[in-house]
């Protein structure tokens, strides 16, 4: 059976299942009420404009960009990784439970090619819910507030064109889907191991927190670099008037490298795996 094939129904796995459906419906309503939030209470730049400003700026301080800009980091640092999580979490283990996988691995297929599409299977939907996530806030920004330019904090105050900011928008959300298919191997190799969706989804999670925590601790500050969570949130550095491609690099090689590494280490865990239900 050819990869494309396994690919394809690993994909119908997912997407047919109706779980799959509650983490885009939870971001539609996260986009919903964030969007609500900022028509019903006004802009959250009107404190840090008026704090201290010897200037005034005219014009539209909310548009489109700026709800898709704004709903970044509460839901690619929280929501979109327990998705995540909880779909790639099922991807092996789920099958494991049903005693389905045996009944796969008697047809005439290669067991790498039935890992490498339940990877990219996973990987599918981390970067389906990201981007969705990103159209979904910039069209119901667009409904409501109209086009227009994005103002951005970081490392002062930054306004960029709509053009301008629509690129930076599509670059940090590909970064941001980076991190959410590293979460995704993490989860698919936490499935392959423990052999329980609930177990697998909760060990990315502790493994997700329990990184974010030691990246807190003066202790651990030489282990930061090489925490998955410490770079989540890198897309951020997209946003500044002025873009360096040098702090960029190592989160994106790290990001890269938790997307390979347990990948690998899946492949081999899966070709000496017994197989018994």
């Amino acid at each position: 059976m050819k990869l494309g094939r396994l690919l394809a129904d690993e994909l119908a796995r997912i997407f047919w299942q109706k779980g799959t459906y509650v983490g885009y419906g939870a971001l539609v309503v996260l986009v919903s009420l964030m969007t609500l939030a900022i028509w019903r209470f006004g802009s959250p730049f009107h404190e840090r404009l008026e704090a201290g400003s010897d200037f005034l700026i005219a014009g539209k301080l909310i548009s489109g960009v700026t709800v898709a800009r704004l709903l970044m980091e509460p839901a690619l640092l929280v929501l979109v990784p327990l998705l995540v999580a909880a779909i790639s979490g099922g991807v092996f283990a789920a099958e494991m439970q049903r005693g389905t996988m045996r009944v796969l691995l008697c047809r005439p297929v290669r067991r790498w090619q039935v890992a490498t599409a339940k990877y990219l299977a996973g990987w599918t939907h981390a970067i389906s819910l990201t981007l969705f996530l990103g159209l979904s806030g910039l069209l119901i920004g667009w409904a409501v507030f109209g086009r227009g330019e994005l103002i951005a904090f970081r490392g002062g105050l930054t306004i960029l064109t709509e053009q301008m900011a629509l690129l930076r928008l599509g670059q940090a959300y590909l970064v941001a889907a980076l991190g959410m298919c590293a979460v995704a191997s993490v989860a698919l190799l936490c499935s392959q191991l423990v052999h329980s969706p609930l177990t697998a989804t909760a060990a990315t999670v502790a493994f997700l927190l329990i990184g974010g925590v030691l990246a807190a601790m003066p202790y651990f500050e030489w282990l930061s670099p090489y925490l998955l969570s410490t770079h989540l949130e890198v897309f951020s550095q997209l946003f500044s008037s002025q873009v360096e491609i040098a702090p960029l690099r190592w989160p994106l090689v790290c990001m890269g490298l938790y997307v390979v590494v347990p990948f690998i280490i899946g492949q081999i865990v899966f070709r000496y795996q017994d197989i018994t239900c």
